[in-house]
């Protein structure tokens, strides 16, 4: 009796995979721990391993689909198990498991015209859409032909990791990430990142936004990420940014800002004033003195993957997956340019947050909301009640200092 191959949730975020391939035809036995397809999700490409012997019978979901978490993607026979079919070949069902196990995995050879079989990771896949370059025209360097992030980023000059683009301002390079275009029928919407982040902390909600098509606009705030100069305080990293926001041309937009990003904001909303439609700030710095100081201090002087893995354990319920490797490539960054440190001085002294915008935000004449994860460890959460009467609050449960990341659909939802 044939049973379904289900597809297993392969991530802590995944609801969905797309079938890259399959390295098994129907009629083909497998064993236990051989990998029968390749799966790609949100984050990366797997290796789909078997999880019993058996037979592959029917191939459901082909190369390219999309299949939801739980949905069947084959049928197989169990070998092994009572009342499942044999291979057909009987004369040879008894070591047929032992064949498979022993032949060496077969040589696939990419050509450029298979377009249906071309294999990339979804980095590089996103950075081949913000550059507009076809992945059969890249060769690939990765594992069995694999286009990696690195094979696109030396493609027609894409100069930077997951479409990282720059506009020169007084103060230097300012560094930002885009998704969707400027023919949206919506007004942009600008996400300030905050403190050692950059702009890639808005991937998940930014793919929700997208699909609901908005146009977003990430920049890395001075200091922080890809902006080539720093700026120790709030108004030199709000007029850094409004610079960015006029040599873009954007008209009218909405403002997203985040802890020291939404206090950025603020900055930027007083300065532009009508060109702000909508102004949002996610668990904003300056409301209140309470903060969790040696959360602040750890971020700026971060040496080693595992620390940063720490902090960010701190800072939201469902932190990203992220690889011992890159771990310790962001810490080593954040180390490196020790530009947060001074910031860091700024915010916070002896445990007590240093800037204040209620007065400043209590100024502005455009509408405003505040939003809070209620399992907040950074900024209490109670610090809302400060924003000012006429603000509404939309508290967001199971959701930590970063509610983007803990909840992206709760969050993407109050901008319909």
């Amino acid at each position: 009796m044939s049973k379904s191959l289900l597809l297993p949730r392969l991530g802590e975020t995944m609801e969905q995979g797309r079938v890259v391939e399959w390295f098994k035809k129907p009629g083909d036995a497998f064993v236990r721990g051989e990998t029968i397809a390749e799966i790609e999700t949100d984050k990366t490409v797997v290796e789909m391993p078997a999880l019993a012997d058996g037979v592959l019978r029917k191939i459901i979901a082909d190369v390219g689909e999309d299949v939801d978490v739980g949905a069947p993607l084959a049928e197989y026979d169990a070998i092994g198990e009572e009342g499942s079919a044999a291979p057909e070949d009987t004369s040879v069902s008894e070591s047929k498991s032992e064949i498979v196990a022993e032949r060496p995995a077969p040589v696939r050879v990419y050509v450029a015209s298979d377009t249906a079989r071309l294999r990339a990771t979804p980095a590089a896949r996103r950075a081949a859409r913000h550059g507009g370059i076809a992945l059969s025209d890249v060769e690939g360097t990765g594992r069995r032909g694999r286009i990696e992030l690195r094979d696109i980023e030396g493609s027609k000059g894409i100069a930077s990791a997951e479409g990282v683009r720059h506009c020169t301002v007084a103060q230097g390079r300012v560094a930002y990430r885009e998704w969707g275009t400027a023919a949206s029928n919506h007004k942009p919407l600008v996400l300030l990142h905050g403190f050692a982040g950059d702009g890639l902390v808005w991937s998940a909600l930014a793919s929700q936004l997208q699909r609901r098509g908005r146009h977003i606009i990430a920049p890395d705030l001075p200091s922080h990420g890809a902006t080539d100069f720093n700026s120790a305080d709030i108004s030199g990293m709000a007029d850094a940014i409004v610079a960015l926001i006029r040599a873009l041309n954007l008209g009218e937009f909405d403002l997203v800002g985040h802890s020291l990003g939404a206090a950025v904001a603020v900055s930027v909303a007083a300065t532009l004033g009508a060109k702000v439609r909508e102004l949002t700030l996610i668990a904003p710095a300056g409301l209140g003195s309470e903060i969790d100081g040696d959360f602040i201090d750890g971020m700026a002087h971060v040496r080693k993957g595992g620390g940063l893995m720490h902090l960010l354990r701190r800072a939201a319920l469902n932190p990203p997956l992220l690889s011992a490797l890159q771990l310790d490539q962001m810490a080593a960054s954040i180390h490196q340019r020790g530009a947060l440190a001074a910031l860091a001085d700024n915010l916070v002294s002896a445990g007590r947050q240093q800037i204040d915008i209620r007065a400043a935000l209590a100024s502005l004449v455009i509408p405003a909301r505040v939003i809070w994860g209620l399992d907040d460890a950074i900024v209490p959460w109670r610090h809302a009640s400060r924003a000012g009467a006429a603000i509404p609050v939309h508290f967001v449960p199971q959701a930590g200092h970063m509610p983007h990341w803990d909840q992206p659909q709760r969050v993407a939802a109050l901008f319909e």
